[in-house]
Parts: structure tokens; C-alpha cells; sequence
């Protein structure tokens, strides 16, 4: 099976072109949300938790940013087939870029208070949706979600380890050449911990403006891994 795990502030449907896309050609898929956990303050380890409650060992686990790495832990802990991480964000070790910071710590006062919250446009835009219109992108902030601050606090200070001597799968890791939150030469850092593939394709990190070209370069990964 395929499952697919969302970002921070994304929500499930995202995936709904992949799922189709894959599961016409055959392929089972499944769509996780993070906010099942329904907890205020929830911590990376409990979205963790969930996702590895959700995934058997021969399937294959797909993430973008916060997705990708659990993508990472999930790989670690678990004897998943493949792990496929689309603009993910780093593990400990492997820093966001310093302007990225610099733009969010202007919601250090929301992570005290430890209420949810989501980035406002003005950063969205910036950061997430630069390679896309300006309605679209508007469209798009609307539909985020308030995610845990406690999440987006050891996330952004680079507290999730990942020992890469413990993935024996293997790690398939994309970028986009335009992402301002995950940009390539920081991807290519986490695809060589883990001595992964490494794609990169036009477009920012709001990837799914180009699912269908990142779908081929997916079912080409698992194609020549030879397990389906």
C-alpha cells in the first residue's frame, strides 16, 4: 500500500490526484491526517505515532515537508518498502535556511503561548506559495489548517534525530528548484545522509501544481525497486 502523509497546516485532500493517479494503476492507497489526534498541543512524536499505527511493513510511505520527515523516522523504525519525501523538512543536523527562520520568528510568541496557529499570508505567500497567482494562492492559504505549535517548535529548531545507519529502505528524496521553505541544495543534504535518489522538478513548495510530473517520477522510483 501507498500512504500518504500531509504537511504542517495541510490537510488530506491534497493527495487526492496521486491517490487517483496511482490507484489506476493499481495500486492501494491510503491518505492520513496528522489532526485525527484531535490534542492541542500535539508533539512530532504523537503525529509519529500515528502514522506508524497506520503503516504495515511492505507499504510504501510518501511525505511532503513535515510528512517527509516522518517519512525519515518512519524509515528508522519501522521495515517500510520505500520512503518518499517531497520538499521535506530536515532532520537534526540539517538547518532550514537562515531567511526562512529570520520570517518566522515572528510566531515565537504563538509557540509560547502553545495555542495552534497558521503562518499568515504575507509568509505563506512568500515562502510557500511564491510560484503560483495570486488568487490561487489566496484560495490556498484559506484552506490551511492551525497545526501544534509545539510541533512547528521542534521542527524549526531541528530536534527530531534520525540515525541514518538504522534505514536499510530505500529513500527517495524530491525537490523543487523555486522552494524557499525546503530548497534543493538543503534536499540534497538529506537525501545524501541517507545515500537516497534525489529528483528535483520546477515548482515551490507548494508542489502540487506539478503532481502530475512528481506522480511519474514517483511510480518510476517504485517501478525499478521491483516490488509491485
Amino acid at each position: 500500500m501507498l500512504v500518504f502523509v500531509h504537511g504542517m497546516w495541510s490537510y488530506p485532500e491534497i493527495w487526492e490526484p496521486f491517490v487517483k493517479y496511482f490507484e489506476d494503476r493499481g495500486f492501494k492507497c491510503k491518505s492520513m491526517d496528522l489532526q485525527e489526534i484531535n490534542k492541542i498541543n500535539a508533539s512530532f512524536y504523537d503525529y509519529l505515532e500515528l502514522v506508524k499505527g497506520n503503516v504495515r511493513k511492505g507499504d510504501i510511505v510518501i511525505g511532503h515537508s513535515l510528512g517527509g520527515l516522518l517519512v525519515q523516522k518512519i524509515a528508522e523504525e519501522k521495515g517500510i518498502k520505500a520512503g518518499i519525501a517531497i520538499s521535506s523538512a530536515p532532520p537534526k543536523g540539517i538547518k532550514f535556511g537562515k531567511k526562512a527562520m529570520l520570517a518566522s520568528l515572528k510566531y515565537f510568541p504563538k509557540i509560547i503561548s502553545k495555542k495552534p496557529f497558521k503562518p499568515d499570508f504575507s509568509f505563506a505567500r512568500k515562502y510557500i506559495f511564491n510560484c503560483i497567482d495570486e488568487e490561487k494562492a489566496r484560495k490556498a492559504h484559506e484552506k490551511m489548517r492551525n497545526d501544534s505549535s509545539k510541533v512547528a517548535y521542534e521542527v524549526a529548531m531541528n530536534k527530531i534525530a534520525v540515525d541514518e545507519k538504522k534505514i536499510k529502505c530505500p529513500m527517495l528524496f524530491i525537490a523543487m528548484k523555486d522552494d524557499r521553505l525546503s530548497p534543493p541544495d538543503m534536499v540534497k543534504k538529506i537525501a545524501d545522509k541517507y545515500g537516497g535518489k534525489l529528483l528535483i522538478y520546477e515548482g515551490c513548495h507548494w508542489f502540487i501544481e506539478k503532481w502530475d510530473e512528481i506522480a511519474d517520477g514517483i511510480e518510476d522510483f517504485i517501478l525499478d525497486l521491483k516490488i509491485y
